[in-house]
């Protein structure tokens, strides 16, 4: 009986214990936040005439600590609001600040300070912009919060077929990393010095008429360039000398009507590098500001190339060079290699495998370090090492292509390249 009684009584326990756990998550309440558009406007970024609206599969990142959660769940109130949920957040829980979208925010928050990623790479929506690029962030302190907008757009027009891709460069930098800082309501933002890139690239198919929009840091934008990439590889480009600013939730139309431009035989036209044939002559151009620099593919031993001679570009086209600015490629699975035009014993490479060596670390031999000679070019344009380390930047500085393990420190910004072939 005693047994019973006690048997009976740790029943008892376990049963109050239950009841208390069950009692318990009963009453846990997870953080819920309610999104309002900036200004209760029916749009996310205030275009003119386009409406995008909250959407069930849109998540926000909410700053806890300076810890971000995402949120786990969406309810779409109505074209200008949203309800989202953070079930490891409880509904007392301090926010700080939110973010749209989650992604962006997987930097940090330190202080007021909100580092965020305005991407490089977006995908081309006729009418609208890419799902996920119009990065907006909100302050904490209420269960309603009015996102802001942290972008500009940029707008343009294409008047041709078969278009599959857009890049858009500048001399300064466009996309990538940036502090944010809320002010008040009206966000300021400063590029991030290592991770922001001076590009944008847009992402295909296009519709012939149709205007597509590109998010960007608010800001002064000079050397301002559109290349279109045709599905034959030949690249159209169009430069405009004149400064632009926008500001921030901006829309500028930079181009209306673009058309294909025709390359015309014997002449050294653009091509996008997937798209050319082993074995034929390329010249390879890297812009740094306002400087068009040509590749010398001299041996260098464990020297730097020389980057010293300089090439005349106009539109989709550059002035013949000597052969020893010329090279070939060879391409597998989107990663090449640049060798001298009809030489395949030397390459151009990566000497070091180091973060800390020295950034005059690329050079055009046949030595060890031969399988630091895969490269990739990037949506912002850059020449990147594509191995088993860190990826090292083709740089300029005082006159050589130096490797930076950063696409745009200030010692040794990274260059902008385009590839030309000659027209049959």
């Amino acid at each position: 009986m005693k047994k019973m009684l006690v048997s009976w009584g740790v029943l008892a326990l376990l049963t109050a214990a239950c009841s208390n756990e069950e009692s318990q998550k009963v009453s846990y309440s997870p953080l819920v936040l309610t999104a309002q558009q900036e200004g209760g406007e029916a749009t996310r970024t205030s275009l003119s005439g386009t409406e995008v609206h909250w959407s069930a599969g849109d998540n926000v990142a909410a700053f806890v600590s300076n810890v971000a959660h995402t949120s786990t769940a969406a309810e779409i109130l109505s074209a200008k609001s949203a309800r989202f949920t953070f079930s490891d957040l409880a509904a007392d829980a301090v926010v700080q600040y939110a973010v749209y979208p989650a992604s962006a925010a997987a930097v940090r928050l330190a202080g007021d300070v909100i580092t965020v990623t305005v991407p490089t790479e977006q995908t081309a929506v006729a009418g609208s912009f890419a799902e996920g690029s119009a990065v907006a962030i909100a302050k904490g302190g209420s269960s309603t919060l009015e996102f802001k907008n942290v972008c500009g757009f940029l707008a343009f027009t294409i008047n041709a077929d078969d278009v599959q891709s857009v890049h858009i460069y500048a001399n300064e930098k466009m996309t990538g990393e940036a502090d944010v800082i809320w002010n008040s309501g009206n966000p300021t933002v400063s590029a991030f010095k290592t991770f922001a890139y001076t590009g944008v690239k847009l992402t295909g198919p296009f519709t012939k008429g149709a205007t597509y929009y590109v998010a960007v840091f608010p800001g002064t934008y000079t050397g301002l360039t559109l290349k279109l990439t045709h599905s034959n590889g030949y690249v159209s480009t169009y430069t405009n000398s004149n400064t632009l600013t926008i500001s921030r939730k901006d829309n500028v139309v930079i181009a209306r009507n673009l058309v294909l431009r025709t390359p015309v035989s014997g002449t050294w036209f653009e091509k996008t590098p997937a798209t050319i044939e082993p074995g034929v002559p390329v010249i390879i151009v890297g812009k740094v500001g306002g400087s068009y620099r040509l590749i010398a593919n001299a041996d260098t031993g464990d020297q730097s190339p020389s980057a010293a001679t300089t090439a005349t570009v106009s539109g989709s086209t550059v002035t013949d060079v000597d052969d020893g600015f010329k090279w070939n490629l060879s391409t597998t699975d989107g990663k090449f290699t640049l060798y001298p035009a009809g030489d395949h014993t030397r390459w151009l490479n990566c000497q070091t495998k180091s973060e800390s060596a020295s950034q005059t670390c690329m050079a055009v031999s046949n030595d060890s370090y031969f399988n630091r000679r895969f490269f990739t070019w990037d949506a912002a344009g850059h020449l990147v090492t594509s191995d088993n380390y860190k990826g090292r930047y083709l740089s300029y500085r005082d006159g050589l292509w130096c490797g930076e393990t950063f696409p745009t420190s200030g010692d040794y910004p990274a260059a902008v390249f385009s590839f030309y072939v000659k027209v049959p």
